[in-house]
């Protein structure tokens, strides 16, 4: 298939985790992550100028479909995250197999018009499922967020067994899946869909944390935006300072620096939303609440505490504090440098959630740039499977405990554009999408449970 595995470190001890379990040794439990965009039909057909270089043959579902199944098959990934799952397929063609092949599948239509979504599915006998989130990024009260992309997030349990009876259970996974928008030149609306995940991602960590357990996290999809681009750099290094950037700049899909377009000032969107700039949700969900209900205090999150330091009642010095010139006589007018670190403050995002890609997007030796998805207009690197990586243990992340961390054992390798168009294109007689697929082992010490 022109594809080969590559080695992302030092090789798993353990190549088959459930069986050599010890209760008395540390346990090492491996598994693989596919992400893959599998093309709806119904999207094809509508983009038919798209795969002009296509024989007819290939862009049949009935052609293309086998061959997704066998793909998904042959490389039997443990996490399953698809993309573009036409409904009808899913229910008719795709679910069916996947049952039989022991997966269980959680599935989230696009809202509105649209007739695909994503599909989660994973091995129930390496995996229990804690909790499911289905999102939905179209907010009618939110003027920015009219469009009909969604994401689904699984916190599932990894499960060691023999037979049916359970040896050992590894410490959570928060698997995301998400397709954000496309649009180049709507960078603004991205921004806001990936906050949507983060906070929903951060929620589900906190729930463990509040229950005293190390969450690790996986992020896949297609986030239609190339590496090291701002919304790749917020994903990486969980901050971007976006005041004045071009809304295209964004993803970087395309230069339109020679077309008009807007720029990004602060807030992004409303506080209506419920998601603060540090892609957390503003009540803290049921965490603080629980958190609260458990200790008999009254608890505040970091955001309250924020909105109450810049609120006009702040600033009124109180006639009985002491009169100290440059301390206590500073008025809301004055420019003092708090002022210019709030200022950068709102117009920065963050998140807290420690990801990293699995993929390099540099392929090795010929030093040309990976592709995971091409057509007649463009090739370029738009789908990643992002993780929380093992770290030592003296690192920690602001606000979590220290996660155990996911090491990478190996993935599979993506091609150039050049090997793409020497094989016709995307799809062709191989490969069924017009995406390749990502596929990544992982390894996680069950002792961290």
């Amino acid at each position: 298939m022109w594809r080969v595995w590559e080695e992302g470190g030092e090789s798993s001890t353990a190549a088959e985790p459930f069986q050599s379990f010890c209760p008395d040794k540390t346990a090492l439990f491996d598994f693989t992550v596919m992400s893959y965009n599998i093309l709806a039909q119904d999207l094809l057909e509508a983009n038919q100028g798209l795969y002009t270089h296509c024989p007819l043959e290939v862009l049949e579902w009935s052609y293309r479909c086998p061959l997704l199944l066998e793909e998904i098959l042959k490389w039997a990934p443990d996490i399953l995250c698809l993309q573009e799952v036409q409904e009808n397929h899913y229910k008719e063609d795709l679910h069916p197999v996947l049952s039989q092949m022991g997966y269980t599948c959680v599935y989230k239509r696009r809202t509105g018009t649209k007739t695909d979504g994503c599909a989660t599915c994973y091995r129930g006998d390496r995996f229990s499922e804690r909790s499911v989130s289905l999102l939905e990024f179209f907010r009618p009260e939110t003027e920015l967020l009219d469009r009909d992309n969604v994401g689904i997030v699984l916190l599932l349990q990894p499960v060691v067994t023999q037979g049916s009876e359970v040896k050992a259970k590894g410490p959570p996974l928060c698997v995301a899946n998400t397709h954000l928008l496309f649009n180049p030149r709507r960078g603004d609306v991205k921004l806001a869909q990936l906050a949507i995940m983060l906070a929903e991602i951060d929620s589900v960590v906190k729930s463990c944390e509040a229950r005293g357990e190390r969450c690790n996290v996986v992020l896949c999809g297609d986030f239609n935006s190339v590496p090291n681009m701002p919304l790749y750099q917020l994903i990486t290094t969980g901050q971007l300072f976006y005041r004045g950037l071009g809304a295209w700049m964004i993803s970087g899909q395309e230069d339109l620096s020679h077309k008009a377009h807007h720029r990004l000032f602060a807030p992004l969107w409303p506080s209506s939303l419920g998601i603060t700039e540090n892609c957390q949700y503003t009540t803290g969900k049921e965490t603080f609440e629980s958190q609260r209900q458990e200790s008999g205090k009254l608890q505040y999150t970091h955001d309250f505490l924020l909105q109450r330091r810049f609120c006009p009642a702040a600033c009124v010095r109180p006639l009985d504090m002491e009169l100290i010139p440059g301390v206590t006589d500073i008025t809301p007018g004055a420019v003092t440098q708090l002022e210019h670190t709030a200022e950068r403050f709102r117009h920065t995002l963050s998140h807290g959630v420690d990801l990293q890609s699995a993929y390099t997007h540099i392929l090795p030796g010929s030093g040309h740039s990976e592709v995971t998805t091409l057509h007649s207009e463009v090739g370029a690197t738009v789908d990643y499977i992002f993780y929380s990586p093992k770290h030592d243990s003296s690192d920690h992340k602001a606000g979590h405990l220290v996660s155990g961390g996911l090491k990478l054992i190996g993935r599979l390798s993506l091609l150039s554009e050049a090997d793409l168009w020497s094989m016709n294109g995307l799809p062709n007689h191989i490969f069924p999408s017009d995406h390749l697929s990502l596929l990544a082992k992982f390894q996680l010490d069950l002792s961290a449970a």
